[in-house]
Parts: structure tokens; C-alpha cells; sequence
């Protein structure tokens, strides 16, 4: 059979046990020596080989065998046979009891060491144990017991050996199991990868470019293959939780603002918990949870300072940085290789560790890693993208603004949103967007976004509203046309607004309209004739398009809420909102009194029946009109159903609600009021004195009402 494969490295708990056979056995074989009569023993011989056979033992024990390679140890096994077949002549020779031990070390032989070297010393074993019937002459009870122990010493190498090959073949298709898991977890990272670069189009190949930069860094820092691995893991995923980040923040096509900002930064947090889930990556978590530290202490999310940072993110945080200056951004174009390569040396010792901006530099400059989109002009400013290039990315940001505008019911975050999108899209230095008033003629401002200009110093909301037909803006909301305006103040249709100076302003306006009805107008101005193409106009109207169908959907929103609420006949609030309103007071985190009262309209049945219903809601409309004209704003007044209603009142205790109930009573039953007086019976429940519970409560003041109608009746 083909021998086994040889480790390497020994375990330790095998050399504990080899110390601790050297012990026992050694013990033992003193003590069996002692046996029996006519013994031919040198015993002085017998203490020498077993004081080396203990001095063996703590030399297994204590030397760091583990940290030597295997085959150092052969040494050790044909000592041990040569102390033995000493021991051996020390004990009788042919008469000796220690042949047995011969197996012994064959069997540990086989065990720890490839076959050959166990039939090796199978052989010399069968010389040393034959030594005797050379030496001291032919004794047949001896060779039986050599034949039978040359036997099974072959039995004890070849069993142990067949176990090895068991082992080795079993470890070899576990090897080729844990490099399937392997690949299969790399096409994880692949699939995660272009997940997120399908997702991020403007940093396409991002990942693999700087995976593959960082590789060749860590190469030459001298780490290690498996490290490498794992860095070049790390590289490829260090942006996964962009995923999470939304897709508004992660294409804006220009910087970011504060919020904005904020949200962007937690895409390393998010990324660590994304790689978390996945066992295999559990070594890169800190490496992408780190890869925007900077070497200063500077950098998010932990402010993480020099040796703290993971070399691994250290390494990616500085390729990061190379590869996102070589490439083109939706803001800017990327930035010439002279240029990255100054700015990486003089960021040296502050963004990044000095040690690897320098491996970094001779791998740029060995061309050890290719970096694809580095600019080779020396173009140094900023400069719009081609306006093809544009549109793409209006197209995406006007997607995105969809997405966000379809989860928000509320008309000024609505205003704010499609505000924001516009600022970040077109040219300005003022955006304005005015809503139509109730009146049906005044347009008020909702959102206004200023980059605070001298020539703007004295606007403010109340100078900007204006009417319909007064200005550019009120023209355009007269004619609902959009309007592209060079020179704003001296079109025809120019007001001046006061308080600032008169400056050369360009404008662009487009109503807001849905179904045809003008909902508002969006102004964006900016100093200087000429700011505005008609590429920008179609964009706002676009943009006007989508607030228009945002704001509508909100008010109808709105409206549908107010309706759910409100009660149709008197315009109170319906039982549904009472009960909201009291569920919140009984819940609030600090109880704090408050009291209800319940009114019933006595007789109402009987003025429908003599006089139609028609007089019966003018009674029931009455009895709302006083109780609103005596309430507080904080109070909460309901039609609780047919002729009774409820009032919450915050704040007030008992005596203040009998008061109340006194004092609306009074107006009600009024006989010398021109409207005729109206009988009712009141009645009062305060908390918590009178119950803890919306149903106490109610019930508390329901048994208040009766008692007061019995009370009159009699």
C-alpha cells in the first residue's frame, strides 16, 4: 500500500502521551524486575535506562515538539529501541521480559509517523530483540516468542496505517468540501459585489479594482497568504452596505448635505452586519467596518486612530481613496494621475498610514495593479459631465425621487422633498415653491432654499407672497404655462421685490397642475442673464409634475382622514376620535386629570316626529354651536351618536367640569334665547377620581347624566 502522508507538525497531546508512556513504562519495568527468583539482572544498568527513559518523558513533556517538524522526531523512536535492547541485555537476554515493549513502540511508531518509517523501525526492532540467540546462544522458548512478537509487530505497523490512509482520504475529500464551501462563498461575495454594483452604476467595478489594488499593496508589506485572502475579501465587500443606503443619497449627482451625510456614513455599520450573517466572513467584519477610519482618528464611525485600524482596512481605505480619484463622479470628472499621487503622499500620516500610502505609491508606480479611468490630462477643476451623461443622471434621481415621494402623505415634507431634488439637479440661488390658498388667488411660499446671496438679503416669506397675475410667477400661474426668463427684471411681467437690490437674474417657472387645477407655482432664480437652457425647464416641469400628483394624493389624504373623523351633520369630531383622543389622555407616560361630560338632548325624538327632522338637526346643530362657543382648544368636543355628545376636557377637575356642565346647561335651556330653548340632561366623570378606565369613565358619567335627567323630571 502507498505510505501515508507525513504531518507536518505533531500535536501536543501526542507528546504528552509519549512523556507519559516514557513514565509509566519505565516505572513499571523497574518494578517488574523485582519479580520472581535466580532474576539475571543488572541492576545497575536497569536504574540508567530507566532514568533516561524519565529524563525522555520530561523532554517530551517540555520541549515545544510541536513547534518542530515531525520527522525531528524519528531521533527519538530509534533511542527508544536502543535503550530498550540495552535494557533488554540488563534483564536477562534471552531470559528478559521486555520484548513485549518492542510492540509498543512500534505501535506509537505507526501511529505518529509515515509507514516506512514504522517498518523501519519494525526491522531494527527484530535485529535488536534477535541480538541475544547471537550473543548468548539458541534458546527455542525465545524464538517462538520472537517469531509471534515479529509478527504481530508487523500486524500493529500495518493497522495503524490503514487508519492513517482512512484518515488522510477522509481529510483530503474534507479539503476538497471546505475549497466547494470556499468557491460557493465566493460566489456569494461575487453576487454580493455586483449587487451593489448594480445598484451604485457610478462606481461600477469599484469594488474589483480596488480588491485587486490592496492585494498587490498587501503583497508588498509582506503579509501573509491567508491574510491576503481575507483582505482581498474585505476589499470586495468593503462598500456592501450601500445596499442599505438609499438610492437618492447614494446617486445624488452633486455633494451631500448634513443629513444626507449622516445617512451615507452608517454603510460601514450596515455592511459589518451584512457579513456577519455569513460565517466564512466573520474575520473581515472589523475590516469593513473600518475601512473609512483614518490614520489621524478623523475618520466614522468609531474615530478609530493608527494601530487601532485593522492593517486590512488601512490598506483598503487608501486604494479606496486612489481608485474613487481616478474615476468620474455624477459631480466631477476623475482627476489625473500626477495629481492623486501628490495628494496621496501629502495626505500621508494624516488620512492615511504612511507605510501603506508609500506601498502604494511603488505599486502605481511598478504598474503592479492597473487602474482603469485614471485621467492622464492634467485638468485640475471640476467641470460638468457630458449632457448625456446628465440625463442619466436626472433620470436616476428623478427615479429615486418617486420611490421616496410614494412613502410620504405629508404636503410641506412633499414641498421640502421635491425642493431638495431641485436645488441638487439645477443651477440656483434661489428655489421657491408657492402653494394656492384657500382664497383661490394668493400663492404663499411653502419651501425656500436660499445660498444666501447679498443681491437676496431683504427676501423673506411674507415679501415673496404674491397673487395671480402679479409677477412672472403670478403669470405663469394665471396662464399655467411654464416660463424660461434671460433676463428677469426687465421682462414685462417683473415686479421688484422690496427691500432688495435690482441685479441681473435669470428664472425659470412652471405651475403645478393636476387634472387642471393650478396647485402652485415652482420659481428657481439665479444671478446673472442666461443661467437657464430649455433642457432645465423640461426637467422642473417634470419635477412640477411629480409634486403635483404627490400633493394632490396628500390632501386627498388628508381630506379622507378629516372625513373619517368628523362627524357630517355638526362638524364636531365623531366617536372614533373621541375615543382616539381619550385611548391617548389614559395613556399618556404622566397621568394627569382631566374630565368628561355627557349631554343628552331631551325629547329630540318627539321634535322630529311634530316637526320633521329637519328642526331636529337645527337642534342638534344648535346644541354643537354652544358647546364649541364654551369650550377650550385643548378640549375635544364629539357627537357621540343620535341625540348625545361628549366632551374631553385636559386639565379640568370635577368642580370645573360641573361648572362647565352648569354653564352650557343654562345657555341651552335659555327660553328667552330668539333660537328657542333646548332641554338637556348633563353629566360628569372626572379621572381619576371617578374611574381609571375609558369604559369607567364613560359609565361613571352616563349614571351622572341619568341621575340629572330623573333630578329635572321630578
Amino acid at each position: 500500500m502507498p505510505p501515508a502522508d507525513v504531518p507536518t507538525q505533531l500535536h501536543r497531546a501526542t507528546l504528552r502521551i509519549a512523556a507519559i508512556s516514557f513514565w509509566g513504562l519505565a516505572t513499571i519495568v523497574m518494578a517488574t524486575t523485582f519479580i520472581g527468583n535466580d532474576l539475571h539482572v543488572n541492576y545497575t544498568t536497569e536504574w540508567i535506562v530507566t532514568g533516561l527513559a524519565c529524563v525522555a518523558g520530561v523532554v517530551c513533556w517540555l520541549v515545544p515538539w510541536g513547534q518542530i517538524p515531525a520527522s525531528r522526531f524519528i531521533p527519538v523512536v530509534f533511542g527508544g529501541i536502543g535503550m530498550l535492547t540495552v535494557g533488554l541485555f540488563a534483564t536477562g537476554g534471552t531470559h528478559s521480559h521486555l520484548t513485549v515493549l518492542f510492540l509498543v513502540i512500534i505501535v506509537f511508531t505507526a501511529s505518529i509517523l509515515e509507514f516506512r518509517i514504522a517498518i523501519e523501525a519494525l526491522v531494527v526492532s527484530v535485529f535488536a530483540a534477535g541480538l541475544p540467540l547471537v550473543l548468548q546462544g539458541w534458546d527455542g522458548f525465545y524464538v517462538r516468542s520472537l517469531v509471534l512478537l515479529a509478527v504481530s509487530m508487523v500486524i500493529c505497523a500495518y493497522i495503524p496505517a490503514l487508519g492513517r490512509k482512512a484518515l488522510r482520504d477522509e481529510n483530503q475529500l474534507a479539503e476538497r468540501r471546505r475549497r466547494e464551501l470556499e468557491e460557493s462563498y465566493l460566489s456569494t461575495i461575487e453576487a454580493l459585489a455586483a449587487a451593489l454594483d448594480a445598484k451604485d452604476r457610478h462606481t461600477e467595478a469599484h469594488s474589483r479594482e480596488t480588491a485587486a489594488l490592496a492585494r498587490a499593496v498587501g503583497q508588498r508589506l509582506g503579509l501573509e497568504e491567508e491574510t491576503l485572502r481575507f483582505l482581498e475579501y474585505g476589499a470586495l465587500l468593503h462598500d456592501i452596505g450601500k445596499i442599505g443606503i438609499p438610492g437618492y443619497v447614494l446617486n445624488k449627482p452633486g455633494p451631500l448635505d448634513d443629513e444626507e451625510t449622516a445617512i451615507m456614513r452608517e454603510h460601514p455599520v450596515i455592511g459589518e452586519r451584512i457579513v456577519a450573517s455569513v460565517p466564512f466572513l466573520s474575520r473581515i467584519r472589523p475590516i469593513v467596518r473600518a475601512e473609512h477610519e483614518r490614520w489621524d482618528g478623523h475618520g466614522y464611525p468609531d474615530g478609530l486612530k493608527a494601530g487601532q485600524i485593522p492593517i486590512e482596512a488601512r490598506i483598503i481605505h487608501a486604494c479606496d481613496a486612489f481608485q474613487a480619484m481616478s474615476s468620474d463622479r455624477p459631480y466631477r470628472r476623475a482627476r489625473p494621475r500626477d495629481w492623486i499621487l501628490n495628494e496621496i503622499s501629502a495626505q500621508a500620516g494624516q488620512q492615511f498610514d504612511p507605510r501603506v500610502a508609500e506601498a502604494l505609491l511603488a505599486v502605481i508606480a511598478s504598474g503592479e495593479a492597473t487602474v482603469n479611468g485614471t485621467a492622464d490630462h492634467a485638468v485640475l477643476e471640476d467641470r460638468r459631465l457630458p449632457e448625456a451623461h446628465s440625463w442619466t443622471q436626472h433620470l436616476d434621481a428623478i427615479q429615486q425621487l418617486g420611490a421616496r415621494l410614494a412613502n410620504i402623505s405629508s404636503v410641506p415634507e412633499i414641498c421640502e422633498t421635491i425642493g431638495q431634488t431641485i436645488t441638487t439637479l439645477l443651477p440656483y440661488d434661489q428655489c421657491r415653491i408657492y402653494l394656492l390658498e384657500d382664497d383661490g388667488r394668493t400663492l404663499s411660499p411653502v419651501y425656500f432654499s436660499d445660498s444666501h446671496r447679498a443681491e437676496y438679503d431683504g427676501v423673506t416669506a411674507e415679501t415673496l407672497a404674491i397673487q395671480i397675475g402679479q409677477g412672472i410667477t403670478g403669470w405663469v400661474a394665471e396662464t399655467k404655462q411654464g416660463a424660461l426668463v434671460d433676463d428677469a427684471e426687465r421682462h414685462p411681467k417683473a415686479v421688484h421685490i422690496p427691500s432688495t437690490t435690482e441685479s441681473d437674474e435669470s428664472m425659470l417657472a412652471v405651475p403645478v397642475i393636476f387634472e387642471d387645477n393650478l396647485i402652485g407655482v415652482i420659481v428657481n432664480v439665479k444671478v446673472g442673464l442666461h443661467q437657464y437652457i430649455s433642457d432645465h425647464l423640461r426637467l422642473m416641469t417634470i419635477l412640477a409634475n411629480q409634486a403635483a400628483v404627490s400633493i394632490s394624493n396628500a390632501r386627498l389624504i388628508e381630506r379622507l382622514a378629516a372625513t373619517a373623523r368628523t362627524d357630517p351633520l355638526t362638524g364636531l369630531s365623531n366617536r372614533r376620535a373621541f375615543e382616539q383622543a381619550l385611548e391617548d389622555r389614559l395613556g399618556a407616560p404622566v397621568a394627569e386629570p382631566f374630565s368628561v361630560i355627557m349631554l343628552d338632548v331631551d325629547g329630540l325624538k318627539q321634535v322630529n316626529d311634530a316637526r320633521g327632522h329637519a328642526a331636529g338637526d337645527a337642534v342638534l346643530k344648535r346644541v354643537a354651536s354652544v358647546l364649541t362657543a364654551q369650550l377650550r382648544q385643548a378640549d375635544v368636543v364629539t357627537r357621540w351618536g343620535g341625540d348625545e355628545f361628549v366632551l374631553l376636557m385636559p386639565g379640568t377637575d370635577q368642580v370645573g367640569a360641573v361648572s362647565l356642565a352648569r354653564r352650557v346647561g343654562g345657555t341651552l335651556r335659555d327660553a328667552e334665547d330668539p333660537a328657542g330653548a333646548i332641554s338637556v340632561s348633563i353629566g360628569t366623570a372626572s379621572f381619576p377620581a371617578d374611574g381609571s378606565s375609558a369604559d369607567g369613565l364613560l359609565a361613571a358619567a352616563d349614571r351622572s347624566m341619568y341621575i340629572d335627567k330623573r333630578q329635572r323630571v321630578a
